[in-house]
């Protein structure tokens, strides 16, 4: 009885390893597309609705934001732009950095990167951090990056921003592959 319960448990957890390992993933551990890959991303990171974003912003709750587009769509606009007539940021507490999706492992632990190109003191480990693209794909993958690399509090702005440009839009934006979301 006692060898039958135990052979039983370690099926059981055999069986368990077996199916978890495959999770997310299409035929022989490869992901189907990169929808594929943002929707798996999803699953592990925290996002943040526009109102909420707006919100900590509002209360002074986050220092550092990161655009990871790419700097031509970063120079288009970005959040926390300065207004041209005053001058003045919107929050003035708040600091928007870009840091492209491919550069984000090299540069987010780069003191001297921050100091001399960013001009802004580089985030702690700890620190909150909120990160966002075009419309939310690349931050999602950013953000779990991010994370793997040690830093607890990421998070990505849901629907990113577009829907910041545009708060009435749906919180799930439908991604394209030509745009890289």
């Amino acid at each position: 009885m006692n060898r039958r319960i135990l052979y039983l448990s370690a099926l059981t957890v055999v069986l368990l390893l077996l199916v978890s390992c495959g999770k997310g993933f299409s035929e022989n551990g490869i992901f189907d597309n990169s929808k594929a890959m943002v929707s798996e991303a999803k699953k592990d990171i925290t996002e943040i609705s526009y109102d909420d974003f707006k919100s900590k912003l509002d209360n002074k709750e986050v220092r550092v934001v990161i655009d990871v587009r790419e700097p031509s769509e970063y120079e288009e606009g970005f959040i926390n732009q300065e207004d041209e007539e005053s001058g003045e940021y919107p929050y003035p507490d708040a600091f928007t950095v870009n840091i492209p999706r491919g550069m984000i492992e090299f540069n987010i632990g780069n003191k001297k990167y921050w100091d001399n190109d960013l001009f802004v003191e580089m985030p702690g480990t700890d620190e909150e951090i909120v990160v966002y693209c075009k419309s939310g794909g690349r931050s999602a993958l950013a953000a779990q990056t991010l994370m793997k690399m040690g830093y607890r509090n990421v998070m990505s702005l849901k629907g990113g921003y577009a829907k910041w440009l545009d708060p009435s839009l749906p919180d799930v934006v439908e991604e394209e592959t030509s745009d890289g979301g």
